[in-house]
């Protein structure tokens, strides 16, 4: 009997199929890296030696890495011409998972896909209704077993055993409509902050977690609970542009972008109304961004340790993302290509360079409680 795994995905994973004659910003012909592991290079050494012609070891990474961008392989039809005369088997594994970003929680998979796909983009962002998911079961042929890149996720087992009831909770939270996109974060925030407390004491309460999940998600504690926790929140104009202008002069290395982005951030005051409308009419594109954020990037164990400190980098990350938004709209309307284009270019810089979400982690670490962060990032 063929071995079944069980997948948690959005509904878009299923519906999204890869058409390079549809796709106006191909991948094969990006600057990217594409690497290839020692097997398939060897695979292609074998098949076809001229192949390996294209290819560089990389000592440090222990890979071989397309040395000519666009990729030789592409033809004038934008088809892959190894996947043409060899089969899909043929190609590396980035080029097999791409645009797909898929983890292993042990129990489970998780697979989404990423926004520096366009066609993807458009599936992810521009759906009216809330983002809906499923748990599938995948064949051992659709799983590919090592075909695919899959990134594990070490988490402590008790955190696995209830990984898709939280993501879930938080999913509920991002997707909370009577709030606006900064009063999610800050109800998330919360939630996060006593996910942290139940997780950390000992021994493990599973029923206090059981009970904060349900607890969320109610109806009751929408309406009595949360307007009292946004009124604790009382947002710092000062803070945030400090904490923007640290994360983005001391770690991001394009001078005019950045130089935009912190004197927007510097004169947020003048841009009040502006912002508000601007967050108002696009808080369906915003909201599906974050959620797909969320769960591309694992949040919040993605780095080890802190959970409030992931939370701060997931904020962070998306603030400088809003600032990007206002940074174009102020110069021009923006249609769904804009939006678009700015989505894949944003995520090209901050998740497909890991290094960037790494620094701001660590710059988070002596910058204080939950409450103080959302102080100085959050307006209630």
């Amino acid at each position: 009997m063929e071995k079944k795994y069980i997948y948690f995905q959005p509904q878009y994973v299923g519906e999204f199929i890869c058409d390079s004659s549809k796709c106006n910003n191909n991948c094969c012909e990006r600057g990217w890296n594409i690497d290839v592991d020692a097997a398939t290079y060897q695979k292609y050494l074998q098949r076809s030696p001229a192949i390996t012609k294209f290819f560089e070891y990389n000592a440090a990474k222990r890979k071989y890495l397309l040395t000519k961008r666009p990729c030789p392989f592409l033809t004038e039809k934008k088809l892959c011409r190894l996947q043409l005369e060899y089969g899909e088997d043929f190609l590396s594994m980035t080029c097999r998972s791409y645009p797909r970003v898929t983890f292993d929680f042990g129990n489970f998979f998780e697979r989404l896909l990423t926004l520096t796909c366009p066609l993807a983009a458009e599936k992810i962002l521009f759906t009216g209704e809330p983002m809906k998911f499923e748990l599938v079961e995948v064949s051992e042929k659709i799983h590919g077993g090592d075909k695919f890149l899959i990134n594990p996720v070490t988490l402590d087992e008790k955190i696995l055993a209830n990984a898709i009831e939280i993501q879930l909770a938080m999913i509920s939270i991002l997707q909370e409509r009577t709030l606006t996109i900064d009063q999610r974060l800050i109800v998330l925030g919360f939630f996060l902050d006593r996910l942290d407390e139940i997780f950390a004491t000992e021994p493990f309460d599973g029923a206090a977690l059981k009970k904060l999940i349900a607890t969320y998600e109610s109806k009751k504690f929408l309406s009595e609970q949360v307007p009292r926790m946004i009124k604790i929140i009382s947002f710092d104009a000062k803070k945030f542009s400090t904490i923007i202008f640290d994360v983005l002069n001391h770690f991001y290395d394009d001078g005019k972008f950045k130089d935009a982005i912190c004197k927007i951030a510097a004169n947020g005051g003048q841009l009040v109304h502006f912002r508000k409308n601007f967050i108002k009419e696009h808080s369906v594109f915003l909201e599906n961004f974050l959620v797909n954020e969320l769960l591309v990037n694992c949040c919040p164990w993605r780095f080890e340790g802190d959970i409030i400190k992931n939370f701060g980098v997931f904020v962070i990350k998306y603030k400088i993302f809003e600032l990007t938004l206002l940074l174009a709209a102020l110069k021009n309307p923006l249609d769904k290509e804009n939006l678009i284009a700015l989505a894949d270019w944003f995520t090209a810089q901050f998740n497909h360079v890991a290094i960037y979400q790494q620094r701001i982690f660590e710059y988070l670490k002596d910058k204080g409680d939950t409450l103080n962060l959302m102080n100085s990032l959050l307006e209630g």
